[in-house]
């Protein structure tokens, strides 16, 4: 719906896309300014250095460096870099990376990029860079930029046919650090050549490209970086050249156009609806059907006669005052509200999918075609995500609803559908291991508590389809905790005969084809101070075992909430599903119960941090004067903080943090010194008992490079710190 953002978005004409060079090593068949090995002519270092600080001192706080390829100019890349530096000019650079074609060179040029004082990478690489380049210079240039701490992102242009598009995206599974962003094929540039079946012909929603203007490689001022870089200089999309016109002149002009300003906050259906409402325009020739939404804008910008009336319609106050409003909203919310990038790869889409999973009969929502039409979905991060949070089988049900099939990519479709199948498949095997560990407790006179997973995956109504789950988990009595686990040995599960528990609360795991089983022997470790004995007292029967049992409604939710906690905040929609579940029947639910076992554990904020922001974020059915119990204060921000930032979109598991952040978190829970120190000593007594876990979790920090992790998630906090807003704001 929207083509690519430049950097941090931010107000019309205070960010720019500097064209260095349109020489390119690469002639890709969709490139919008028609790059080459032969394109001739570039601006000089003095005159690119000279539009840099004409750009600042008229308000432009963010500079693009594009092409072109920008790295044929290594030298005076650096430089500019540099330069805005100097001038306090954010600078990002947009490549095909060819400069990493091996991890040396990759890490040469990123150190220097990063000294230089560069804030961003983009690197493209779809289909079309693919004929003259594989993909280890993306990956190289991922990695380098990971060990350096250079965020980077990778660029994609999809069409209507995909194929390659999901051999592309596959190639790059290796890369953990950056986001994949898609993009619509344009009909500009050499991709005008490209059979017209190829062109998806979206044209809806406003151009987020017409907010940042271009400064081309030939001194002119354009609306957009690339589309409009052909368009003769009488058109609305080319403001000037800055060898005759200062740039300050150019960029006001930029940020005032009536039609420009119409593009970016209604887009280019903007002005094809207000030139059918003006007389005489009744009957325009537009087109049934375009390529695209440039293809909209350039049929009416290229009619003088459109474009003058237009220029009169628009230029009204009161039309003026209506597009005001509009760029308030957008601008506002671009910054931190709906249309920002965290919201839309976070919250916003774990809003549209819950929904979509809980209830498939329902569709994809009303606002799901807003989101999920954005330029900036991370298709590959939210695949992640969701099936991490087991709910690919359930959204199987909506995979072919119409607005899923137009927005998202198949490649994100067939990874849904293929974990989808696969969950179901584990599934059938998890019902079977918790039926022999229910037929060895009987045999041994016992009774288990499923938990977790398990617990909901057998308390689902019949013909509902439950989030997937990895393992089994399942309480014993601590006498009958090794002895269970000895007759599923001999029964033909596999692990070892002699090992020491895991972790404070179970035994190491036994596995069944492919499937482990945690033994437990608490529910959660001491430090947490639940109120277990009357959690485990208020156990259900499990319908049609003779053995087994669940948690009660309470014990459920408590239960879940700090287990989020103690994951670390991944995953959590896992979390979200099983309050849903629980809450199927709320009347079943004491809240006043729930509540005194919160305040008699250790650890409350366990538990209110992600059940408010789960609650109020995605909107579950937990009454608002139970959530009014959650204490506040300046501790609690801070939790939330990182609980926020990380619920929605998190999907490191519980080893893949290293032991700082980790032991971070778990202070941040505690609300009192006298918490601390308990879960220290809690953790000192419990790897003292067991020393071959200090070796082991020496090995993991090693691997891990952990201070750099540390110091990675610790500036990401701060970052989030200083960005964080109130909980009302978020939910609205």
């Amino acid at each position: 719906m929207a083509c690519e953002v430049c950097l941090t978005p931010g107000s019309s004409g205070t960010q720019l896309a500097l064209m260095v060079t349109r020489r390119c090593n690469m002639t890709c068949g969709h490139c919008s300014v028609e790059s080459a090995p032969s394109v001739r002519g570039e601006p000089d270092e003095a005159e690119l250095l000279e539009w840099i600080r004409a750009s600042a001192a008229a308000g432009v706080t963010a500079i693009r460096l594009t092409g072109g390829e920008p790295m044929l100019r290594t030298g005076t890349i650096l430089r500019l870099v540099r330069e805005c530096r100097r001038l306090g000019v954010g600078t990002g650079i947009t490549s095909n990376g060819f400069w990493g074609r091996t991890p040396a060179q990759a890490d040469r040029h990123i150190r220097a990029l990063k000294r230089a004082g560069l804030g961003s990478v983009t690197l493209s690489y779809d289909r079309y860079h693919a004929e003259f380049q594989g993909p280890d210079p993306v990956l190289h240039i991922s990695n380098a930029a990971e060990k350096r701490g250079l965020p980077l992102r990778v660029s994609l242009v999809r069409g209507t046919d995909e194929p390659e598009l999901a051999q592309v995206v596959s190639r790059l599974e290796a890369l953990d650090g950056p986001r994949i962003r898609v993009y619509d094929l344009q009909p500009v540039g050499r991709a005008r050549d490209l059979p017209v079946t190829l062109h998806r012909g979206e044209i809806e929603g406003f151009c987020s490209a017409a907010s940042f203007p271009a400064l081309t490689d030939d001194g002119r001022i354009v609306a957009c970086n690339g589309p409009s870089y052909f368009e003769k200089a009488e058109s609305p999309l080319v403001l000037g050249s800055v060898r005759e016109t200062p740039i300050a002149h150019l960029l006001e002009r930029h940020r005032t156009d009536p039609i420009l300003d119409t593009i970016r906050t209604r887009g280019p259906i903007g002005l094809r609806d207000e030139l059918l409402r003006t007389p005489g325009f009744e009957h325009f020739p537009f087109r049934s059907r375009y390529a695209g939404i440039c293809e909209l804008c350039h049929h009416v910008t290229r009619d003088p006669e459109a474009v003058a009336a237009l220029r009169e319609r628009l230029g009204r106050p009161e039309a003026v005052a209506m597009r005001l409003a509009i760029w308030q909203v957008i601008d506002g919310n671009r910054r931190q509200g709906t249309l920002s990038t965290a919201y839309v790869n976070g919250l916003g889409a774990c809003r549209v999918f819950l929904r979509a999973a809980w209830d498939p009969g329902r569709g994809l929502g009303p606002d799901a075609e807003h989101l999920l039409g954005r330029a900036d979905v991370d298709w590959r991060g939210i695949a992640a995500y969701l099936c991490g949070s087991g709910l690919a089988r359930p959204l199987l049900g909506v995979i072919d609803d119409p607005v899923f099939v137009r927005w998202a990519p198949q490649f994100f479709r067939e990874a849904l559908r293929a974990r989808g199948l696969a969950d179901g498949l584990r599934e059938l095997v998890q019902r079977d291991v918790i039926g022999r560990v229910a037929a060895a407790l009987g045999d041994l006179g016992g009774r288990g508590i499923l938990l977790k997973g398990a617990a909901f995956l057998m308390l689902a109504p019949p013909g509902a389809i439950p989030r997937a789950t990895s393992d089994v988990d399942i309480l014993v009595d601590p006498a009958l905790a090794p002895c269970l686990r000895d007759r599923l040995l001999a029964q033909g599960f596999e692990g070892a005969r002699d090992a020491e528990a895991s972790t404070f609360q179970h035994l190491d795991p036994v596995t069944f084809q492919g499937v482990a089983v945690e033994i437990h022997t608490r529910l959660m470790p001491p430090f947490w101070g639940l109120p277990e004995r009357a959690m485990i007292e208020d156990a259900r029967p499990l319908d049609g075992s003779a053995v087994l049992s669940t948690l009660g409604p309470e014990g459920l939710l408590l239960h879940a909430g700090v287990h989020t906690s103690a994951s670390f905040f991944s995953f959590g929609l896992k979390t979200a599903w099983d309050v849903l579940t629980v809450l199927r029947d709320s009347a079943s639910v004491d809240w006043d119960r729930l509540a005194g076992w919160v305040r008699a554990s250790a650890v409350p904020r366990g538990f209110w941090t992600p059940m408010r922001l789960l609650s109020v974020g995605l909107g579950l059915p937990v009454p608002g004067s139970f959530l009014s119990r959650a204490p506040i204060g300046p501790g609690v921000r801070r939790v939330e903080t990182v609980a926020r930032h990380r619920l929605f979109r998190a999907t490191e598991g519980i080893f893949d943090l290293d032991v700082l952040t980790k032991a971070g978190m778990m202070l941040f829970l505690q609300d009192s010194w006298r918490g601390r120190l308990r879960y220290l000593r809690a953790k000192l007594r419990w790897r003292s008992g067991r020393p071959g876990t200090w070796g082991a979790a020496a090995r993991r920090a090693r691997r891990a490079d952990v201070l750099r992790q540390a110091w990675r998630q610790y500036r990401r906090y701060r970052q989030a710190m200083a960005r964080s807003m109130p909980m009302a704001q978020e939910a609205d």
